[in-house]
């Protein structure tokens, strides 16, 4: 139970607090703090840098073209004859064999062919001796482009035979005495289907005499040699070998300087001394002029000729 002691100490905390209490007024309402925001940064605006106007470029300058040159046509080349044939081999006025004979030109010579003739058979060829002068076309070998070679605008005209004055008959003058007796005339040289045209003697150092013969017809055709008959020759001891004449020329020393051509051939063992050799027929009978070869030291080869008449 409250002691009544104490009551008006009681009631004098009481007042007071209540004074203490009522000279505060209500109790304030706490303010809250406003929540601390993040300041908004500025957003980055590019700025816009100008790019470099492009330098304009020269045009470049047209370039001149070239003008194609013209090409030089190439020059034929001249046709030229080298001669294959004998030795020598004969040049005539015109293109024919009863033209005059104006020249010979030995085998290899190399001639420039300027025309030839309508059948193509004989050239024209330049120059021997400063002038134009003929040859037959199977004695030369054409190098160049034989096509080029024109047919001759003025051939000579071929001659004619000049006639032969006939003697007027003379009276024989009346012997006033008998004519002595006369010689009796020589007998006439035999007239032989072929002569001799040409010997050419070679040094060898092998021990043999060897003879080639060559067979040539009247116009020297040499794709066509005359066939038929036989070459004989006699060697010093008396001794004779005979072998008939081919139907081709056959060619000696090939592809060499001394290059030849032959369609018969015979040889003897080595003996000095003299060796004749001739053309004989069938049966055995001499028809041509007769070589005489002279073998002594190294003169062993022979290359004997004859050309029919």
């Amino acid at each position: 139970m409250l002691n009544r002691k104490h009551l008006p100490t009681l009631i004098g905390v009481t007042f007071l607090l209540a004074l203490t209490l009522s000279a505060c007024g209500p109790a304030a309402t706490a303010t809250p703090e406003p929540t601390a925001t993040r300041p908004v940064r500025p957003t980055f605006t590019p700025t816009v840098i100008s790019t470099d106007t492009p330098t304009p470029t020269d045009t470049p300058l047209p370039t001149d073209t070239p003008t194609p040159q013209p090409t030089d046509t190439p020059t034929p080349e001249t046709p030229m004859a080298v001669v294959i044939g004998d030795e020598e081999s004969n040049l005539r006025a015109g293109p024919g064999t009863n033209y005059d004979t104006v020249g010979q030109v030995a085998r290899g010579t190399e001639l420039e062919i300027t025309a030839k003739n309508a059948a193509g058979d004989w050239y024209e060829v330049c120059c021997v001796d400063g002038q134009q002068a003929w040859i037959v076309a199977r004695l030369v070998e054409v190098t160049g482009d034989a096509n080029l070679v024109q047919v001759a605008a003025n051939i000579p005209a071929p001659p004619t035979d000049t006639p032969v004055p006939t003697a007027a008959p003379t009276r024989p003058p009346q012997p006033t005495s008998p004519p002595a007796p006369t010689e009796p005339p020589p007998t006439p040289a035999p007239v032989y289907q072929f002569i001799k045209r040409s010997i050419e003697p070679r040094p060898n150092s092998n021990p043999i005499v060897t003879v080639y013969g060559g067979l040539y017809n009247s116009s020297l055709d040499l794709s066509h040699p005359v066939t038929g008959f036989n070459m004989v020759v006699q060697a010093p001891s008396g001794e004779q070998k005979q072998v008939e004449f081919g139907p081709v020329f056959l060619r000696g020393d090939p592809l060499q300087a001394g290059e030849f051509l032959y369609n018969a051939k015979i040889e003897f063992p080595l003996a000095d001394g003299n060796y004749r050799a001739w053309v004989a027929d069938s049966s055995g009978n001499q028809v041509s002029e007769a070589w005489d070869m002279g073998v002594s030291g190294e003169t062993r080869i022979f290359l004997v000729r004859w050309q029919q008449q």
